[in-house]
């Protein structure tokens, strides 16, 4: 599993490609979907609700009353790119951090992560 350093690095990436935007405060995204590691150990990805997309957006609708719906679409953006990352980098070996991150990146574009957004029930 990469390092905080490694997601926020992504996170960056996402950033400078104009995916998410400056303002959003990643680090208590990573921690949601951080926070059962030692939980479910081995199997976090599989077993953790908050390691989906469904469960991503069940825990952004209760924030939608404390931030704006393009704060809440980076966080579900942060969120989907710390699945990918975490995929990718449990799938293949890489050379340094800039190939995995640029390899992270081709599949969260490939998938259509960039355009998702966040909407209110």
């Amino acid at each position: 599993m990469p390092t905080r350093r490694i997601h926020l690095n992504f996170d960056e990436y996402l950033r400078e490609h104009g995916i998410i935007t400056g303002y959003a405060y990643a680090d208590k995204v990573h921690d949601r979907m951080d926070r059962d590691i030692k939980k479910y150990g081995p199997f976090h990805r599989e077993l953790d609700y908050y390691h989906a997309e469904i469960g991503i957006r069940s825990w952004l609708q209760k924030w939608q009353h404390l931030a704006y719906q393009e704060t809440l679409t980076d966080y579900l953006r942060v969120a989907l790119g710390h699945l990918v990352l975490d995929e990718m980098n449990s799938r293949y070996e890489y050379g340094s951090e800039e190939e995995l991150i640029k390899s992270a990146y081709r599949s969260f574009i490939q998938r259509g992560f960039h355009r998702t957004f966040f909407r209110e029930r």
